[in-house]
């Protein structure tokens, strides 16, 4: 067995199964309601999300993800009014797949980018690591037969390049092997998410009930059915395919991964939008006026004893409301988060630790427990050192039995070395022998 080397859990990995996290998380939502009631310039909610859906045209891939592709785009347009487009990658063409994808994506943020607006990048397929560290390739066989084939794979990484210039918040959600191995963070001022289906070393279920797709559909149809208005975040939304898809592999590990080093605005919030025309969406067109290039933010930080009650939160931020109902061109009040002190978060990752190497010195005890073990049986069937090896050559010792011997480990019977101590029965014969030579000579030299 090849020893696992495990990494460091990176920084901008979002830990949303913690409960910190997810009480932040019911926080968000609780204040970006409280502040849809105030009178700003812009809602907390989106007034226009658009999705593209990347995937492998019929005959580049080995994957039937059609149908998933197809449900997937009915969830998004039915339940959340978000308009979707559908783009194939097609490797028989002449022009190299990169500057095509290339194309689609520049494209799609060039038609769609803009303020109170959410951009979502979908790709389902095959994924694998890239030659440097961070980087993500992606590709629509497992098995190409020609160099073409070979030389047709995507480098997600310099696609996305493309994506950091806008100003809407991003999306991004990958179905493939291999999705967290994507690094390198961005550097920005908007929200800008990686929703991985495995870590950076793990594989996922090919389309079908218990393939991530399929639990990401149901994670989101239940979520905008249980939610009093539709609104949920991220990692709410990891946290239902995990823990209540009813298919989903429970040794997969989807990841939720910030792709800003410093922005911190909260999570990524999803839900549906007015459809165009209606009151609320017409209230709203004053947004696109604003200028980007004048905008500033004022950082505050209000330091409690002791973490506030979700009755205290709403409280506060009616109170705010109250405070700019006057005109003093406030766009925008933001959910940034709640974080302990200094101390708290010292002391929280001491524990943390400390619970780890509690866990992992029980593995480790399981371990050896199971080698002794096997060590035993070893023993219990190893032959006698002083029988020769070849009548014990038909034991399933001897012969390598894979029930009693590790793979790749070979039994061998060795002749036991003597010590002063320890001496073979030819070699005391050989004494006897002496001591009666001795004896004999002796007797005869001695006078009648």
């Amino acid at each position: 067995m090849k020893p696992t080397i495990k990494l460091p859990q990176d920084p901008s990995t979002v830990d949303y199964q913690s409960e910190d996290e997810r009480e932040d998380s019911d926080l968000q939502l609780l204040w970006s309601r409280v502040m849809d009631e105030g009178n700003y310039k812009t809602s907390s909610t989106y007034t226009k999300v658009e999705v593209l859906l990347l995937c492998w045209k019929e005959g580049c891939n080995d994957m039937a993800t059609q149908d998933e592709i197809d449900r997937l785009k009915a969830t998004f347009e039915k339940r959340f009014n978000f308009h979707v487009g559908i783009e194939y990658l097609d490797t028989t063409t002449e022009q190299k797949l990169q500057i095509r994808v290339n194309r689609i994506v520049a494209a799609f943020v060039d038609e769609h980018d803009g303020p109170n607006t959410l951009l979502i990048v979908y790709y389902a397929g095959h994924g694998r690591p890239g030659g440097d560290f961070g980087t993500l390739e992606l590709f629509g066989q497992t098995s190409p037969n020609d160099k073409r084939k070979r030389l047709d794979v995507l480098v997600w990484n310099k696609t996305e390049q493309l994506l950091l210039p806008a100003e809407a918040n991003v999306l991004e959600i990958f179905d493939c092997c291999y999705a967290g191995q994507l690094g390198l963070r961005t550097k920005g001022q908007r929200s800008f998410e990686y929703l991985a289906a495995t870590h950076e070393m793990g594989s996922t279920k090919v389309p079908g009930i218990d393939s991530f797709t399929s639990a990401l559909i149901y994670a989101l149809e239940s979520l905008v059915e249980e939610s009093e208005d539709g609104r949920f975040t991220t990692v709410e939304l990891l946290n239902k395919i995990k823990l209540e898809a009813p298919h989903f592999p429970k040794d997969q590990n989807p990841m939720l991964i910030n792709r800003e080093k410093k922005f911190s605005a909260g999570r990524i919030m999803l839900h549906p939008i007015q459809k165009q025309g209606s009151d609320d969406e017409l209230s709203r067109k004053e947004v696109t006026s604003l200028d980007p290039f004048k905008a500033e933010s004022l950082i505050l930080h209000f330091d409690f004893s002791k973490k506030p009650s979700r009755a205290y939160i709403e409280m506060f931020g009616r109170g705010l409301n109250e405070i700019f109902e006057r005109d003093v061109n406030i766009n925008q009040v933001r959910w940034g988060g709640i974080r302990q002190s200094m101390a708290g978060r010292v002391a929280k990752r001491f524990r943390d630790t400390l619970e780890r190497n509690r866990r992992a010195s029980m593995r480790l005890q399981q371990a050896n427990a199971s080698v002794g073990s096997s060590n035993a049986k070893l023993a219990e069937s190893a032959p006698d050192p002083l029988t020769p090896a070849s009548s014990d050559q038909h034991s399933p010792a001897a012969n390598g039995d894979p029930d009693l011997n590790p793979a790749g480990i070979k039994v061998m019977s060795l002749p036991r070395p003597l010590d002063s101590n320890d001496e073979g029965e030819d070699h005391v014969q050989d004494h006897r022998g002496q001591r009666k030579r001795r004896r004999s000579v002796l007797n005869s030299e001695s006078p009648e």
